[in-house]
């Protein structure tokens, strides 16, 4: 386990730099903890309350957070959350897993050889609520966290990169707490080993959204398009070898 709780750091700065590292920890700790693919799910996501909590504050404070359109994908990710929590345990395994590397990894690439407008600083509220449903639903099914599926899909709609991020970070919040309530009906949640990753994922939070401010609009979103086809090849060879 001692590998998995070494993995949270990096994860964390993923996760606050590019918005993306959470689809790596489910894997981790089905392979090097020993967790079976749903308590694996269900006690990542618990971890993922410390880093949603610590990024909102992160670019709340540098002034980064797009409040309104943050709060229109969290009231379609809320109880979509919730739903694909109970879903999960009910769904197979490498299912889930496959459909998580197909969309992470095809989004990677249609970034990278397309040129959204990245000029957009939102969407309307129900394309907004929509996006965030769909994204509820599918991060609590595969226990990721919101922003590794939302971040391709409002990068390929144009919204800036760093906005995409921030807003990845807020939505987390009420998406990982309804979908642990799912997790923990079913007790699918370790919550001291969940703590113990939460908490080291949060320091990394704080160093990687310091990062992203640093970084070139242009930069951070070729890393994060980058970074998508690495996850999700990551992601398919996990399904395909557990």
């Amino acid at each position: 386990m001692g590998f998995v709780l070494v993995l949270a750091l990096p994860t964390g700065v993923l996760i606050g730099a590019i918005g993306i590292g959470g689809v790596l920890l489910p894997p981790a700790l089905i392979w090097l903890g020993g967790l079976d693919p749903h308590a694996a799910a269900g006690t990542s996501t618990f971890a993922f309350l410390f880093t949603g909590l610590v990024g909102t504050i992160a670019y709340a404070r540098r002034g980064a957070m797009p409040w309104r359109f943050a709060g229109w994908l969290t009231v379609g990710a809320a109880p979509a959350a919730a739903a694909g929590a109970l879903v999960n345990g009910i769904a197979p395994a490498i299912v889930l897993h496959l459909v998580l590397a197909l969309v992470t990894a095809g989004s990677g690439i249609f970034n990278l050889v397309s040129h959204p407008a990245s000029g957009r600083r939102g969407l309307p509220a129900p394309a907004a609520v929509a996006i965030g449903a769909v994204v509820g639903f599918g991060s609590a099914l595969t226990g990721t966290g919101g922003p590794v599926l939302l971040v391709p899909g409002l990068l390929a709609l144009g919204v800036e990169p760093l906005l995409t991020v921030a807003a990845g970070q807020l939505i987390s919040l009420p998406l990982v707490a309804f979908a642990s309530l799912g997790y923990a009906s079913s007790s699918l949640v370790h919550y001291r080993l969940a703590a113990a990753l939460g908490a080291l994922a949060a320091v990394g939070v704080v160093a990687g959204a310091a990062l992203a401010h640093r970084l070139p609009r242009r930069h951070l979103h070729r890393i994060a398009s980058g970074t998508l086809v690495a996850v999700g090849a990551f992601t398919l060879v996990a399904a395909l070898t557990t």
